[in-house]
């Protein structure tokens, strides 16, 4: 989430529109630290939002910690990488919705944690909050950005909102799906 916030390039403004402090485990931010891919500075974007009091990175405590466990550990289809087994024992732990964008992580918490509120990023992106705040446009310009630069994941839930949002500009981002992207090229 925290990436594909960064890839907007507006992570602040979203936040501020969202209207809500962000908290995060520092297993995540340790692999912000880690992950020099993207071609962007995540860590260091991230620590900007830290600075604006628009995000909070928290330690997992000792029942946090038993259920990151649990879910870095057993067969392929029931574990999460780090950043996703921690994302979901701090919500967990601490009752909070989570924001979380990968599709096993969002079923794993559905079956574990059936109380959990899960939202994707673009939960965030297309709310009615942050549409009125920052106005259509730039949301799709946002959108765009989190979808070519991040490869952010859509929910079908939004796919209608999002087509609207981009226009024949949502052709050309490879993690829509495929019907998606055929059906925006004719928006051309």
């Amino acid at each position: 989430m925290i990436i594909n916030l960064n890839a907007t390039g507006r992570a602040g403004d979203v936040v501020r529109a969202f209207g809500v402090k962000l908290r995060a485990s520092t297993v995540v931010r340790d692999e912000l630290l880690a992950d020099r891919f993207s071609g962007r500075n995540d860590a260091e974007l991230a620590a900007a939002l830290v600075d604006e009091e628009l995000l909070e990175f928290v330690e997992l405590d000792d029942q946090a910690e038993d259920i990151f466990a649990s879910l870095i550990s057993g067969s392929a289809a029931d574990t999460l990488d780090d950043g996703e087994a921690a994302t979901l024992a701090v919500g967990a732990v601490s009752g909070h919705t989570v924001v979380i964008d990968e599709r096993k992580a969002q079923r794993i918490a559905a079956d574990r944690f059936a109380v959990m509120q899960v939202l994707a990023t673009a939960d965030i992106l297309c709310s009615e909050r942050v549409v009125a705040a920052l106005g259509a446009k730039r949301v799709g310009d946002l959108i765009f950005n989190s979808l070519a630069g991040a490869r952010m994941f859509v929910p079908e839930r939004h796919h209608a909102s999002v087509v609207d949002l981009l226009g024949a500009r949502a052709a050309g981002c490879h993690s829509l799906p495929a019907a998606l992207r055929q059906a925006a090229s004719s928006l051309a």
